[in-house]
């Protein structure tokens, strides 16, 4: 300033930032709370969110002050809360959890800019420091002049002495005792500021931790460890041991549903072992699966074994992306296995029986760079794969693959607007998750798809079911030149309230 007075302009933006998105936690940590109780979630972890908030709005507002304090304080709550707000074990999140799904992907992403803010606001804090030091500076001069006395309360502004004061927001004023204490002032009680620090910060660790742990637990009920219902419900499970009476009639316990991680984890160490019969015993009696060769279309359970086998070889599988959707008794992953010098990638369609899970439908696949890709097909040298028989399937299934894959727009029709929808390009790190972003990314795409040939479905659990087909896509080079790929694309379906939807696809050239 000129009157070489400090500026607080930092100070009072981190502050006011600060305040304001406590607030917006505080508000909705307090809303979250009954669903979070409900669904029998982390009510602890949703009353330190509610108490990190509160510390949040305190601390923002003497942040304006200068309080290194406050201010480190608000850095760490301005932290914390941003990696607690986007957690699923949040309250927030619980509240996301009760969201209509087509609400869910706007919701999502505005928890997601808040956790950005709560980032951008500790950046803020932190730059703000070396302000807040010049400012303590200024209040220590101030108060150490002879002629230094504090401004009193009914005194007209225009006769309060120069430099004792700091201009703030509209009519309000700062002055050096606010900064730091005066040399008579009383002394603080130590107590009262040990516990100012600790809570918050306590809060702030309970709900941090909550959180994780929270996450981890989440995503075990998506494998298959919490309750059998879709996205988006919540299902809390009792179980209590009693004895019973030798003389009691025998009741009928409902069938325990076997972890679909552990299944996940059955399969990659018998594609990994080389052993084809412990592989057939994971799949599906009319298992179907396409192989990363041109040639590679195999159906039956022993045939899709044999084909996995040959296309991975022997040797340990480590899995370098994993991702997991479900609903009900249908299951979709996407995978990116090593084995050897290789990685394929892979999806996989998994229903739940009475025999427990099995493979109905797989895609074994190894990425191909768009220019490479593109240098084949424009000199002929792309392979085609092989045409699929045409078994004239006119199920409900069947028609719905064969109008999703007619045009470009019908295939983004088709694409269901869930937040666990999944696709896998097929270049190397192609992947797309989110249905919204799925529609967005492929309706923006200026080309051209139909099909090739036949298509093949089969149906999985109740509302489930796998599409395999060849699908011709033309779009531009580098250069403007028309290029045609012909992919092979496995898709997982889900029967919507709307009619079939794409939960999952992947596209891959064959060899």
């Amino acid at each position: 300033m000129a009157d070489g007075q400090p500026s607080r302009v930092l100070l009072i933006l981190a502050g006011l930032l600060t305040q304001l998105l406590g607030a917006a936690c505080f508000v909705l940590s307090l809303a979250s709370l009954p669903v979070v109780h409900d669904l029998r979630g982390g009510t602890h972890a949703a009353i330190a969110s509610v108490v990190a908030s509160l510390a949040t709005i305190v601390c923002g507002t003497l942040v304006w002050r200068g309080r290194l304090v406050p201010l480190a304080l608000a850095t760490g709550l301005d932290i914390g809360l941003g990696i607690v707000l986007p957690r699923g074990s949040s309250g927030v999140g619980a509240l996301l959890r009760i969201l209509p799904q087509n609400d869910t992907s706007t919701a999502e992403g505005l928890v997601t800019a808040g956790a950005i803010a709560m980032f951008v606001a500790a950046m803020l804090c932190l730059v703000a420091l070396p302000t807040a030091i010049k400012l303590r500076r200024w209040a220590r001069a101030e108060l150490a002049r002879p002629d230094y006395r504090p401004p009193q309360r009914d005194e007209p502004p225009e006769q309060r002495r120069l430099g004792t004061t700091l201009r703030g927001i509209g009519t309000m004023k700062l002055v050096p005792t606010q900064i730091i204490r005066a040399a008579d002032a009383p002394p603080r009680s130590k107590p009262a500021v040990i516990l100012a620090v600790a809570i918050p910060l306590i809060a702030i660790g309970i709900a941090v931790i909550s959180a994780t742990t929270g996450k981890k637990a989440a995503a075990r009920d998506d494998l298959g460890f919490g309750s059998g219902a879709g996205s988006g419900s919540a299902v809390a499970k009792v179980v209590i041991d009693a004895p019973i009476a030798s003389d009691a009639p025998a009741i009928d316990a409902p069938p325990i549903e076997p972890p679909l991680e552990g299944f996940l984890d059955s399969f990659h160490q018998a594609l990994g072992g080389g052993d084809a019969a412990a592989l057939a015993a994971l799949l599906d009696d009319k298992a179907f699966a396409f192989g990363p060769e041109a040639h590679d279309v195999a159906e039956g359970r022993d045939a899709v074994a044999k084909l996995a086998i040959a296309a991975i070889g022997k040797g340990a599988v480590a899995t370098k992306f994993h991702q997991v959707g479900r609903d009900g008794d249908l299951a979709w992953v996407a995978e990116e296995l090593r084995a050897g010098a290789k990685t394929f990638v892979t999806t996989y369609v998994v229903g739940l029986g009475a025999g427990g899970w099995s493979i109905a439908a797989l895609q074994l696949a190894l990425a191909m760079p768009n220019d490479e890709a593109y240098r084949l097909a424009r000199d002929g040298d792309l392979a085609v794969p092989d045409a699929i028989p045409d078994l004239h399937d006119e199920s409900a299934l069947a028609v719905a693959m064969r109008t999703a894959f007619a045009s470009k727009t019908s295939f983004v029709d088709a694409r269901s607007t869930r937040a666990d929808a999944f696709n896998f390009g097929s270049a190397p790190s192609e992947r797309l998750s989110g249905g919204d972003q799925i529609r967005k990314v492929f309706g923006r795409i200026r080309a051209t798809v139909r099909l090739h040939d036949a298509v093949r479905v089969g149906m999985v659990g109740t509302l489930g079911g796998w599409g395999a087909a060849n699908v011709d896509f033309t779009d531009a080079d580098k250069d403007g030149t028309d290029v045609t790929q012909t992919f092979r694309v496995l898709a997982a379906w889900v029967n919507e309230p709307a009619g079939w939807r794409i939960v999952q696809t992947q596209w891959s050239n064959p060899r």
